[in-house]
């Protein structure tokens, strides 16, 4: 899941209104899981989301001539790895050790593998399973933004959105059920080439994509509709397992939440507003550790056996206390600690020079006289 994503450095351009639309994505899969709501979408909305902010600072390391492996790679150790390694011990003291008989698979960021296999610890771990998607696609993909030009890069990414539908379809007979087309990297890929290629774009002409807000506005309730029509009618169809389901279901998906992303990007008034709004921002920015943790808060209220909505609401309040907690105590302090000093002490720097350019200029005409 892209929860993962990195919220950007302060040294970087913040696009607020991605936050916001974090939250909507994270509220989503809280809603699925908490109020069976068919909301499953919202993990394919933070693959988009990741695949554009990560493609965005490559290319942003790659054009600078920077530290590229290196920072990449540390920055989202620190990022992933603490509320990662956190939430394992939540969930050994709140349900056990179980998982630990499969540990390879959360060692080595490949619990999705698991969960196609059947073998895997407590059920609220299988969370776990978008946030190894993203790891396995980010081993590969920062060769891909580092060796290919950039102005291949979006024939890249769009070679990728054609080919994984057709990948899923050819794929389906190889299982017996949809879960591992929905769980593997190569079948769920296309998601984050969506947002790879938005990055792209927006590199090259920071307002390419202005044309095709029409077209997203389009594309949004398009896919909208047909997911509506085909839950209403056909409420099997993502279980269906056919190439037809598996092919076409989450390419819908992928439109839809690649059109979000779009008018979000180009937003303006009210939906700008909406989306920067202060409390949505601040959840979209602790939305990693939201998902994190929100089924295992879950777990730990349905045997309480209390009805659905309080349930939901209580569970709600305890992930958000939780995962402002975890940001306040090191998680901010891990992503943004370093570089705030520095920006600070750039800033400074150039504060100095300017003060030190001033006194000289106001001396220069004192010594010629």
């Amino acid at each position: 899941m892209t929860a993962s994503a990195l919220p950007l450095a302060p040294t970087h351009s913040r696009i607020v209104q991605l936050d916001g639309l974090r939250a909507i994505a994270v509220l989503a899969v809280f809603a699925q899981h908490a109020l069976k709501a068919p909301l499953w979408m919202g993990v394919d909305l933070f693959f988009v989301l990741s695949g554009f902010l990560i493609s965005g600072i490559l290319l942003d390391r790659k054009a600078r001539e920077q530290s590229y492996f290196g920072y990449f790679y540390a920055r989202r150790a620190r990022r992933i790895l603490p509320p990662y390694v956190l939430l394992m011990v939540v969930s050994s003291v709140l349900f056990g050790l179980g998982w630990a008989q499969h540990w390879y698979w959360y060692t080595f960021f490949a619990t999705n593998i698991g969960d196609a296999l059947n073998q895997s610890g407590h059920d609220s771990l299988n969370v776990l399973w978008s946030l190894a998607v993203e790891e396995q696609f980010y081993i590969f993909w920062p060769f891909v933004i580092l060796l290919v030009p950039e102005r291949v890069l979006g024939y890249v990414a769009a070679a990728l959105i054609v080919l994984v539908p057709v990948l899923r379809a050819v794929a389906t007979p190889w299982f017996d059920s949809f879960w591992p087309i929905y769980y593997l990297t190569p079948f769920r890929m296309d998601l984050l080439a969506a947002g790879a290629l938005l990055a792209a774009a927006v590199r090259r002409d920071r307002n390419a994509l202005e044309p095709f807000k029409g077209l997203a506005v389009l594309g949004l309730f398009a896919a909208l509709a047909v997911l509506a029509w085909l839950h209403l009618h056909f409420p099997r169809f993502r279980a269906a397992n056919t190439p037809l389901s598996n092919a076409g279901l989450y390419s819908v998906s992928l439109v839809l939440c690649t059109s979000i992303v779009v008018i979000a990007l180009q937003s303006k008034g009210i939906v700008k507003r909406l989306l920067c709004n202060p409390v949505l921002v601040y959840i979209g920015t602790i939305s990693y550790t939201i998902y994190l943790i929100h089924l295992s808060v879950l777990y730990m209220l349905w045997p309480l056996h209390l009805n659905r909505y309080p349930s939901a609401a209580l569970a709600l309040a305890i992930t958000l206390l939780y995962a402002s907690f975890t940001w306040f105590a090191f998680e901010k302090r891990l992503i943004f600690g370093s570089a705030h000093k520095k920006a600070q002490a750039r800033v400074q720097v150039t504060a100095n020079e300017s003060v030190a350019t001033a006194g000289a200029a106001r001396q220069a005409p004192q010594s010629r006289a």
